[in-house]
């Protein structure tokens, strides 16, 4: 913490001459213009920038469907884009910086019939025009600016329809179905382990609550787009939500920055190559220790997470129909908690000694080619990798008197060690094009997958938390983990492969897409058929009315299938979806969208008993709500939305014991935030969020159960399942930024304070045998002070 106060401070005494000799540097804005349809340039668009003084510069893009603008003052900009047999496109929010050409991307829609009188931000619809009305995009500015965001861009989701987070942490689940339910693409690539500290071992809430920090922050995205339900059959895998991030690829200037805040430094670059005349480039390196952070916020007993990520893309375009692209991700972390942590722990109530570390790779290669007229060929190969090593022990620091030394209190170091590597070699294939009957698309996805996965326990281990059902001595009220029943290992190599072909049919008003998708999942042998169909009927040119419905199936984690020799023929889950919903536009800027929706969920993946980790596909159940959202677009300076959602899922195991909520059931969700561009360089945010408790177990607490002459324990016996809720959350998050230029250089000082005021975070109730209580899961303000450099040239 002390290094980072002095690079501050350093920081600040190096810009303050620079004041002196600040200057007008102007900056300037690339825009390309293509066919959604198509994606050929736009050529003959007019586009047209306003700054927020109301003064405007307008231009027509050339052949290549690109037009540049120069001598922009530093500041936000307003940018339209209108053309003959287009669709007006707008983005509302752009941020021009000195020295510096910013690019933008639009996509236009061909103006029909039904269209012809939309203008209103028709970057919406380029998250998918012929799905679901809750389908979002957002986009890089809005993500970098969102409250509450730390520098993890999926803290920047919160306001999308469906979407729940709460905690201080990354993760978030969707219309009651949990993290790990998420179908999350890179650069439409398969790759799920994006959070960092999504632990193996530890806590009921760190083993199930998806993982801690993202490992891409908000400025390496350039776009985000989110669909909580019925999304094309080009993907599957996930049935809880699709959500798709794109790199940053680079600029025509070349920039620089550097982000230091009290966790650590952030370090990018993007614009030319300097390798190749054709290629841009963005790289961002970051290096950040938590640790420094608990400490300063006296969290003495969480212990030390450290990260690193690494991330390079590149994008080479060959000629005018021919790209590459390059994408690069290294992500280790590590994670200790050790005895001096345990012994800062209130009453010793978390004793767990961990030990983890992962290295995350990921290299993929991209050529997009445009076909004939009206064709689009993109082929993806990639390789990623995953290995990861967890450890969790115990101490006994109430075993020995008050003051022993660390050095003297009894521990059992690693007691039960998991290990987890994972290699993925795959090859994505996707063709779309324009037809006479609208637009067409197949795709072949082949990948191999080699998995070796481990669990060992050295020795008999109590564990003080337990079913009433787990198997255990008669009279005992506690379970005792055995080697023989927890240590597996589980090695397997396989290819599996998915193919989908889908139709977009437009007639009048209407548009229906129909598609079908048919996987073999190699670790299964099962042979899967997905059909997909959705319909949108825009009756009024502000209204438009969608339907969607499909077969989704998930796939169990492979540390699931690996925990038991009985789970390694487990099958996929299969989720049945249908949904209505309507989105209606009042005026230019306010906007109402409501979505419900109903799910049927089979053959479940589900816990038979604690000891062993054995799982059955025995489970079942139904999963319906609503979704509603009043968003307000951006204009005169601010935005902002209103989120409701209400969720209903039940789960049956078909054990006998009748049906409970799912885990991730939140029965009403409410939440309001926005954003104010109070001037150039004062930009502020907030967003309210609060939600009814998530299900917990109920149990009984049985006091020394361990009997005369050993150490006093109590247990918590679940008695049923989710038959309780956990508090109710809430949380405030604010964030503040002021920008101003000095000299050659941008400055960028920000507060990013989430939960301000410390509302409950509706964690998981931890459990404490010593003490024989419950842990309520208090909430904490998390401030993140900082300053970001930028410099263009």
């Amino acid at each position: 913490m002390k290094s980072i106060v002095r690079i501050l401070a350093g920081a600040l005494a190096f810009c303050g001459p620079l004041a002196a000799m600040a200057q007008s540097a102007d900056g300037g804005m690339r825009i390309a213009i293509v066919s959604m349809e198509t994606q050929r340039p736009g050529e003959g668009v007019t586009v047209t920038v306003t700054d927020r003084d109301g003064n405007v510069a307008t231009a027509r893009t050339q052949a290549d469907g690109t037009v540049e603008l120069s001598d922009l003052d530093p500041g936000l900009y307003a940018v339209t884009a209108d053309g003959p047999g287009l669709v007006t496109a707008s983005e509302p929010s752009v941020r021009v910086v000195g020295r510096k050409v910013t690019p933008l991307n639009l996509e236009m829609l061909a103006r029909t019939e039904e269209l012809e009188e939309v203008v209103v931000l028709a970057r919406a619809l380029i998250a998918d025009p012929h799905g679901s009305v809750s389908n979002s995009l957002l986009n890089r500015e809005e993500l970098r600016s969102a409250p509450g965001t730390g520098s993890d861009v999926l803290r920047a989701l919160d306001g999308l329809p469906g979407l729940i987070s709460d905690g201080e942490f990354a993760s978030f689940s969707v219309r009651g179905r949990g993290p790990r339910d998420n179908l999350i693409l890179i650069d439409d690539i398969p790759f799920d382990r994006v959070v960092h500290f999504d632990q193996t071992l530890g806590e009921e809430e760190d083993i199930g609550g998806g993982g801690r920090y993202s490992i891409f922050a908000p400025n390496a995205i350039e776009s985000a787009e989110f669909s909580p339900g019925g999304w094309s059959a080009a993907y599957g895998g996930r049935s809880g939500s699709l959500l798709k991030l794109d790199v940053a690829g680079g600029t025509p200037t070349p920039s620089a920055s550097l982000r230091v805040d009290i966790a650590g430094l952030e370090l990018s670059y993007e614009g030319p190559s300097g390798v190749h005349d054709d290629t841009t480039m963005y790289f961002t390196a970051r290096q950040f220790d938590f640790g420094d952070v608990f400490d300063t916020i006296e969290e003495l007993d969480i212990g030390d997470p450290e990260l690193t990520d690494i991330v390079l893309k590149t994008v080479t375009t060959l000629d005018s129909g021919d790209t590459i692209e390059f994408l690069g991700v290294y992500a280790p972390e590590e994670y200790t908690r050790d005895i001096d942590n345990v012994l800062e722990s209130p009453d010793f109530e978390d004793v767990a000694l961990i030990d983890t570390d992962q290295d995350l790779y990921l290299t993929a290669l991209t050529w997009r080619r445009l076909i004939g007229e009206a064709g689009e060929w993109t082929n993806r190969i990639y390789l990623r990798a995953n290995d990861k090593f967890s450890a969790e022990g115990e101490a006994y620091p109430d075993l020995v008197p008050e003051g022993t030394p660390a050095e003297d209190i009894p521990v059992r170091e690693q007691l039960i060690t998991v290990t987890e590597d994972e290699t993925e070699i795959g090859l994505r294939s996707d063709y779309v094009t324009r037809n006479r009957f609208g637009q067409g698309s197949a795709g072949l996805h082949v990948w191999q997958t080699d998995v070796d996965y481990a669990t060992f326990l050295r020795e008999d281990w109590d564990r003080f938390v337990f079913r009433t059902t787990d198997p255990r001595p008669p009279g005992q009220q506690y379970v005792t983990l055995t080697p023989d029943d927890v240590n597996s290992v589980y090695e397997a190599k396989e290819i599996s492969y998915a193919a989908y072909g889908e139709q977009v049919f437009e007639f009048g008003h209407w548009d229906l897409r129909a598609g079908l998708r048919y996987d073999y999942d190699g670790f299964a042998d099962e042979s899967l058929v997905s059909p997909r169909l959705a319909a949108n009927w825009r009756p009024e040119p502000d209204m438009r009315v969608s339907a969607t419905a499909g077969v989704f199936y998930q796939s169990p984690r492979f540390l699931v299938r690996g925990a038991s020799p009985e789970n390694f023929d487990i099958e996929n889950e299969r989720i049945t979806h249908v949904s209505v919903g309507v989105e209606r536009y009042f005026g230019p800027d306010w906007s109402l969208l409501v979505e419900p929706y109903y799910q049927w969920l089979d053959n479940l993946v589900v816990e038979q008993e604690r000891t062993s980790g054995r799982v059955t596909n025995d489970g079942d159940g139904t999963n319906l709500g609503l979704d509603v959202v009043l968003s307000r677009n951006f204009a005169d300076g601010w935005f902002g939305n209103v989120v409701y959602a209400y969720n209903d899922a039940r789960i049956d195991d078909n054990d006998g014991l009748g049906e409970y909520d799912a885990d991730f059931n939140r029965e009403h969700f409410f939440s309001i935030g926005g954003s104010w561009e109070i001037t150039e360089r004062w930009k502020v945010g907030a967003r309210w969020k609060w939600a009814t408790g998530r299900p917990t177990d109920d149990f009984i607490i049985n006091s020394d159960v361990l009997g005369p002459g050993q150490p006093l324990r109590y247990s918590k016996e679940l008695t049923q399942r989710n038959a309780l809720r956990l508090d109710d959350s809430h949380s405030l998050n604010v964030r503040v930024d002021y920008r101003r230029t000095l000299g050659p250089v941008d400055l960028v000082a920000f507060l990013d304070v989430i939960n301000v005021y410390g509302g409950p975070g509706g964690g998981s109730q931890e459990f404490d045998p010593r003490r024989g209580v419950i842990v309520e899961d208090e909430g904490e303000a998390f401030p993140i002070i900082g300053l970001i450099f930028e410099r263009s040239w």
